[in-house]
């Protein structure tokens, strides 16, 4: 094997590492909880409390699901002490 085809090779290999890395990293970020909406735009599991963000997806959770159980994917942050959750998808669960 050539020394270009090397280096080429080796160029393949580290961007799919750091592809891989960054991904990961990405999905890493993603929590799945089990928890009740309540009327303060809030997602309560547990003695635990994630304000909802503001987006369309947590809006319509927030606004059409009080009271009820439902679980949530999304990213969580931390500003302050205080959990927020940026809502990707939920699902409405039958008690």
């Amino acid at each position: 094997m050539n020394q270009a085809k090397r280096y080429g090779w080796t160029a393949v290999m580290v961007i799919l590492t750091l592809l891989a890395l960054f991904v990961g990293q990405a999905l890493a970020g993603e929590k799945t909880l089990v928890g009740e909406i309540n009327d303060n735009y809030q997602l309560i599991v547990g003695n635990q409390t994630y304000d909802i963000a503001d987006t369309a997806e947590g809006n319509e959770l927030a606004e059409n699901h009080i009271s009820e159980k439902v679980e949530v994917t999304g990213t969580i942050e931390e500003r302050d002490d205080i959990k927020i959750i940026t809502i990707i998808s939920y699902k409405v669960l039958s008690e």
